[in-house]
């Protein structure tokens, strides 16, 4: 059973927690959220408590080697209905060829987790096999544009609701590290709930994961969507004043993103209101917004002129062709500059 889309691993966990396991799991793939989240509920669903000191063995491919993987597999459960083998960075294993033998006839009470992280694993035929009885899953990377639908289907999981312009700080602030986004995220749900309270909302971000509501990069965008050159420069100066601020470093990344949307959806035949928006870049309705103000202020031609400025302003920001003594501040500000004029 071949699984390539990141949200196959609903079906996949809702299989695990109903105990109906297959006997082997390869999890693979560029992005590690979906590896480790499916990894775990194995792990916390194979075996009772009681059975884990003689039934579970969890290894590292660069601890180990497939002899002692395939022994270990090999063994019958002591005392208990299956025993659980869980073999983490698997790509760092020297060969794994002798595990096609295994595939061919696995051990029916036993339940072998392949984790192949950073990549995809090459051997097709160890594929076939797999795919033949048990469980491929590929965890792609995730883009930017995914970001809201994840936060969004996150916090309906714990039966909670998120504002949009929440949802935006968060992504715009975190970015696609899935790990970090979901630990900030379940944070504010304990939070909400010592408190009641049913709703993240901006300010509940603010205060309690140290995003200024008002000082950050979807704050910015959203002033230069509106050419609104003086709340721009206000955020600049905030951020010239709080050094220690990741959001004038990922600014660049974030004016990019937008323009290059932008341009996208001047050449597409899409609605050019909030819902067509939403449905062709995968935002949200708050940053649709920005994107319906920004095709009326930012024609097609000037959002090429734009973007070739960001890469050179980007590239100012690692030290090309900058005085040393330029902070990243004064350069936004001058971007911030051109881009309105």
């Amino acid at each position: 059973m071949a699984q390539k889309e990141t949200s196959a691993h609903i079906p996949i966990i809702a299989d695990i927690r109903r105990k109906a396991f297959k006997p082997v799991y390869l999890l693979m793939g560029e992005e590690p959220y979906y590896i480790d989240l499916i990894t775990e509920e194995i792990i916390r669903h194979a075996l009772k408590d009681e059975d884990r000191d003689f039934n579970q063995t969890i290894v590292y491919g660069a601890d180990t080697d497939m002899p002692t993987i395939l022994t270990a597999s090999r063994r019958y459960p002591m005392m208990s209905e299956r025993q659980l083998v869980v073999v983490k960075e698997m790509q760092m294993m020297r060969s794994i060829d002798d595990l096609l033998l295994y595939l061919q006839n696995p051990q029916p009470t036993t339940v072998l987790v392949l984790n192949y992280k950073n990549g995809t694993l090459k051997n097709k035929k160890i594929i076939a096999e797999i795919n033949r009885q048990g469980v491929v899953f590929e965890s792609k990377r995730t883009y930017e544009s995914q970001l809201p639908a994840f936060v969004n289907s996150y916090v309906h999981d714990k039966n909670l609701g998120i504002d949009d312009r929440a949802s935006s700080m968060l992504c715009e602030a975190i970015g696609t590290n899935l790990s970090r986004l979901a630990g900030e995220i379940d944070k504010l749900c304990v939070l909400l709930s010592l408190s009641g309270e049913k709703r993240i909302t901006a300010d509940t971000v603010e205060l309690h994961v140290g995003i200024s509501k008002e000082f950050n990069n979807t704050e910015l965008v959203k002033a230069i969507s509106q050419r609104d050159l003086l709340k721009a420069n206000r955020i600049i100066k905030y951020y010239g004043q709080n050094t220690k601020s990741e959001q004038p470093f990922i600014a660049f990344s974030s004016l990019f993103t937008f323009f290059a949307n932008l341009l996208l959806l001047h050449y597409s035949s899409c609605p050019k209101n909030n819902n067509g928006i939403v449905s062709e870049l995968g935002v949200n309705w708050y940053a649709a917004d920005d994107y319906v103000r920004g095709l009326q202020l930012y024609k097609a031609g000037k959002c090429v002129e734009i973007i070739s400025e960001i890469r050179r302003y980007d590239a100012h920001s690692k030290g090309v062709e900058c005085a040393p003594d330029t902070s990243i501040a004064d350069l936004l500000k001058e971007l911030v500059f051109k881009i309105m004029h």
